[in-house]
């Protein structure tokens, strides 16, 4: 079986951006099956990737990139693209979400604190979620976009590369935190401590009155 899926994953040709887009026209708006199931398989060696970065080596790796492939299916379905944000970056935390939620179920203390810090991860991906009730989701998607990037922006230095090699670059943060030399429970408090950062900072910017200073 694990043969068959590595055949068909190598015939599987990267999209192209146009026919991307129009695929995701196509869905959302035509709500044509077909593009669904095309999008869902063009996204299958995202998932491959990001199970190989997680996958314990006693743990069935079939099993694992069935979890990961209902976490893209889940993505796919729920994704907006007029938020702005790339859906690699949003599928990638939910593929990765779903995986270590499998794995906790065998294994809860050794996954309990990555599940905290994926749900942490939430906060950035969430904005492109159009189900989330989330109060940032009350400004334009435009302006959101804009807000949530001019804040990362004016972070710490390791703070932005944090939020940036997990959001714009969908990094592993076992491989984060290896390349900046601390400790995986190190790297979510940082995320933590930059996203917190981040939320305040798209706040105050959302409050601020319009002919405020910077306007």
């Amino acid at each position: 079986m694990l043969t068959a899926y590595l055949k068909e994953l190598q015939k599987i040709a990267l999209l192209r951006p146009e026919d991307e887009q129009q695929l995701w026209y196509q869905y959302r708006i035509q709500r044509d099956a077909e593009s669904r199931l095309r999008l869902i398989e063009a996204y299958q060696p995202l998932v491959f990737k990001l199970v190989m970065q997680i996958r314990p080596p006693d743990v069935v790796l079939m099993d694992m990139l069935q979890e990961g492939t209902v976490g893209l299916i889940e993505a796919v379905e729920r994704f907006d693209p007029s938020r702005g944000v790339r859906f690699s970056t949003f599928a990638a935390y939910r593929v990765r979400g779903r995986v270590l939620n499998s794995l906790r179920r065998i294994r809860p203390v050794e996954y309990s604190l990555e599940q905290d810090g994926q749900s942490e991860m939430a906060l950035a991906t969430r904005l492109a979620d159009p189900e989330s009730d989330h109060a940032l989701l009350d400004v334009e998607d435009d302006a959101m976009v804009a807000q949530v990037w001019r804040a990362v922006r004016e972070l710490p230095e390791r703070e932005r590369a944090i939020l940036w090699a997990t959001y714009a670059e969908s990094r592993d943060p076992r491989r984060i935190a290896a390349e900046l030399r601390i400790s995986l429970s190190h790297f979510y408090r940082l995320h933590k401590q930059a996203l917190s950062h981040m939320r305040q900072l798209v706040l105050d910017d959302v409050q601020r009155p319009k002919n405020a200073p910077g306007y």
